[in-house]
């Protein structure tokens, strides 16, 4: 209507994505806003000394690492993915290098930088196999074989023992300048990790499991910073520790999930992809579903229908007069039956073949379908013998239904291929109740009288004859 205001439509798809890259960029760079503060809010001469507290905490960090690196080496087992070979040496090399930061926490007065140079060397460590590790993101799978070869991991390991006897060496000496190599180190883990990230973005991965190791990345690298500027049990320090912890447990969480889906990093589908395949493997479910009814529904018509009149055949006609006794039984009501014979039908299939023979057939059904009712039921019992079930119709109903039917064929002949072929049917009737009890003596009786149309000329009815 003219004057009507119109609102606008909103995407919700694309603002509820929207939402989530927020969400996901503002969990991503927390830590920033916290080291802030603590920075500049903050006195950095506060401190919390407590040695054993720290060594409960990084004892703490040493078995998650530990656990970590044990299930991201079972992943890589299990699915061959390069990726997951470098992050598990990530995570033995961290283990290995971190534990002397532990071990020496009761030397933190005596000689600070032995106890302060193995945490930054160890985030090193960790930062230049995650990014090795990128490289091979997304390449081809190990074989088997390689995958059960010792050699990387005891080169692995030779090499992070031989990185703690330098870090001591350089410790414990006074070789070069020890502030210089922690920062360098500390910046150095810093900067490989925001190398990571960039890399990431650049490849625009966004697997789920990428994620959440994107989202860890971020962490480390605002340990590196956090670390940087603060000093040795203030609280900065301890902030850098718990940085530092949390994206360590949320790439452990990433672990866990991949060991429980796919075993890879690169192949664990997002919510949206497994929604898609959902919704397309309903629908496939959906149309296999239909066509299974379909093709049960053609088994079923094939399995009750003859196939040359498309009328019921003899098996299915049997069931439905079970089912009509059993219910005129009930409400004490009736039946009749109809057995149809075409007169000198042989004399038809010798005379012009059985093609024409067989259309002779189709015609009569067709006749005989265009006078029954919708309840009544006409089944071949076999050639050209037919049977028409009459529900809820008495002996003299029928009789006179079937003189109608007769009248009709006689008066109809048929013309096939260019013959004018007449034709007449005998039929004899039978009333349950009145002529049988049960399906047998029911047709048996209907048979009889049959005969006995066709002994006394054919062409006619007969539904008193004797039984």
């Amino acid at each position: 209507m003219e004057g009507e205001k119109t609102f606008p439509k909103f995407d919700t798809r694309t603002i509820t994505k929207t939402y989530a890259r927020v969400f996901e960029s503002g969990l991503a760079v927390l830590p920033a806003f916290i080291i802030a503060y603590l920075h500049f809010f903050q006195d950095p001469a506060r401190r919390f000394s407590n040695p054993v507290f720290h060594e409960i905490a990084i004892t703490a960090a040493l078995l998650t690492s530990g656990f970590v690196g044990y299930v991201t080496w079972q992943c890589y087992q299990s699915s061959g993915e390069v990726f997951l070979r470098w992050l598990a040496l990530g995570f033995m090399g961290f283990t290995t290098v971190y534990t002397p930061h532990g071990l020496f926490t009761r030397f933190a007065e005596d000689n600070l930088f032995l106890f302060m140079l193995y945490g930054p060397a160890s985030r090193f460590v960790l930062s230049c196999c995650l990014l090795i590790g990128l490289f091979h993101y997304g390449k081809k799978m190990d074989p088997p074989e390689t995958r059960k070869q010792r050699t990387f991991w005891g080169t692995g390991f030779a090499l992070f023992i031989a990185i703690n006897i330098l870090v001591g060496f350089i410790s414990t000496s006074a070789f070069g300048d020890r502030l210089f190599v922690r920062l360098f180190m500390e910046g150095g883990a810093g900067l490989l990790l925001l190398i990571n990230i960039s890399i990431i973005l650049w490849r625009r991965i966004r697997s789920p499991l990428m994620l959440v190791f994107t989202i860890s990345l971020a962490y480390f690298a605002q340990s590196s910073i956090s670390f940087i500027v603060s000093g040795a049990w203030n609280h900065q320090w301890w902030l850098a520790h718990a940085i530092f912890a949390s994206g360590f447990f949320y790439m452990g969480y990433g672990v866990v999930q991949a060991f429980h889906t796919t075993r890879s990093f690169s192949t664990v589908y997002s919510q949206e992809e497994m929604m898609a395949q959902l919704t397309t493997s309903q629908t496939r479910t959906q149309e296999a579903l239909q066509q299974l009814q379909k093709v049960n529904k053609n088994l079923s018509h094939l399995a009750t229908t003859d196939p040359l009149t498309g009328v019921s055949n003899r098996r299915h006609l049997l069931d439905r007069i079970l089912i009509e006794i059993s219910q005129t039984t009930r409400i004490e009501s009736t039946f009749s039956l109809l057995a149809i014979d075409l007169d000198h039908f042989k004399d038809i299939n010798d005379r012009y073949g059985h093609a024409v023979g067989d259309r002779v057939l189709i015609d009569f059904v067709k006749q005989v379908q265009d006078i029954i009712r919708p309840a009544d039921l006409l089944g071949r019992m076999g050639g050209e013998e037919f049977t028409l079930l009459l529900p809820h119709t008495p002996l003299e109903g029928a009789a006179i239904l079937a003189e109608r039917i007769r009248q009709a064929i006689k008066n109809t002949p048929i013309s096939v291929s260019g013959h004018t072929i007449p034709l007449t049917i005998s039929i004899g009737a039978a009333q349950f109740g009145l002529d049988g009890e049960n399906e047998e003596t029911l047709l048996e009786a209907a048979d009889k009288r049959l005969y006995h149309a066709k002994e006394s000329g054919r062409n006619r009815v007969m539904s008193g004859a004797p039984t």
